[in-house]
């Protein structure tokens, strides 16, 4: 009798460990799946231009992104736009019209190990260059001895640079669905020479009178997995 005791208490042992190891490689594994996130190319609209548009009616903007997520903590973003100025007052009139290209990673300081959840929080820096057309074909300089001096400026291309700095939030509200948004701190590095006449607004940085911006971002993506998900 207490041999079959034995061998069943060795046997209930052994069931147990092994469940216990596999308990312990299981939690391992999703821990692993989790780490590597979801890696996968996304692409999307940022929403922020046509804000922008509703409050400043003189600016009009296009801006579309892709994202490539290699794993959990790394992300390799491009952002692409176009960007129309127009002001016409009593003081000038002012055209401008532009393209950008912004391109950087992004670093995402979330820390999960729950299978399935994609949100980020995300750090990042990126690197902008712009070129525009712009032209001032009346200004008016009020001076009170002299009286008005009036003229023109004609078209002209001028190219610009600048870095920004990137703090942003990202969540998958559908399968492959994500919506996020971001705080951009913008610095100027170099403004292409002009002699006569300086950008008001660079596309894709902001107002030029200013050597650091602060902007935001609203955007919506569809992101294409590498690998089904289980």
């Amino acid at each position: 009798m207490l041999r079959y005791i034995l061998s069943l208490s060795l046997i209930l042992a052994t069931t147990l460990t092994w469940a216990q190891k596999t308990d312990e490689e299981l939690s391992k594994e999703e821990k692993k799946l989790a780490n590597r996130g979801n890696p996968g190319l996304a692409v999307g609209i940022d929403l922020a231009p046509f804000i922008t548009h509703f409050f400043a009616d003189e600016r009009f903007g296009v801006e579309a992104n892709a994202r490539l997520t290699l794993n959990r903590k790394w992300q390799v973003a491009a952002e692409l736009g176009y960007e129309n100025v127009d002001i016409n007052n009593t003081k000038m009139e002012y055209t401008s019209n532009g393209s950008f290209i912004r391109a950087g990673v992004d670093y995402n300081v979330f820390k999960v190990e729950e299978i399935g959840n994609n949100d980020n929080i995300l750090l990042g820096v990126r690197y902008g260059i712009a070129v525009q057309e712009h032209d001032c074909p009346r200004y008016t300089i009020e001076e009170g001895y002299w009286g008005p001096a009036n003229g023109s400026i004609g078209t002209s291309t001028v190219g610009s640079h600048w870095a920004e700095f990137v703090f942003g939030l990202r969540s998958e509200v559908l399968k492959n669905i994500y919506m996020g948004w971001s705080v951009r701190v913008r610095s100027i590095i170099n403004v292409g020479k002009d002699n006569e006449l300086e950008p008001y607004s660079i596309p894709g940085y902001g107002r030029r009178d200013r050597p650091t911006n602060l902007s935001f971002t609203y955007t919506l993506e569809y992101q294409i997995p590498f690998k089904k998900r289980n």
